[in-house]
């Protein structure tokens, strides 16, 4: 399966847009292109809970309600 683009949310805080700023610029060779959008982090939740976007950036506190949809990627998680 190949997939063309990704639809993407993200808070744009500066540490988000940090972990996503060379996915969302096309500088990953092979990496498909990004639809981007920006959220505050209680609308991404809400987005993820909808099931809207491939790929959300969502708090720790909605993930379990998630899972079942999404997968946790092992990098960008962050507490505090």
């Amino acid at each position: 399966m190949t997939v063309e683009q990704l639809r993407i949310a993200y808070s744009p805080c500066p540490n988000d847009t940090f972990v996503f700023d060379a996915l969302a610029h096309d500088r990953v060779p092979g990496a498909p292109a990004l639809d981007v959008t920006f959220a505050d982090i209680d609308v991404t939740n809400g987005m993820a809970e909808r099931g809207e976007f491939d790929v959300l950036k969502v708090s720790y506190a909605v993930l379990p309600y998630v899972l079942d949809d999404y997968a946790l990627l092992p990098c960008g998680g962050a507490l505090g």
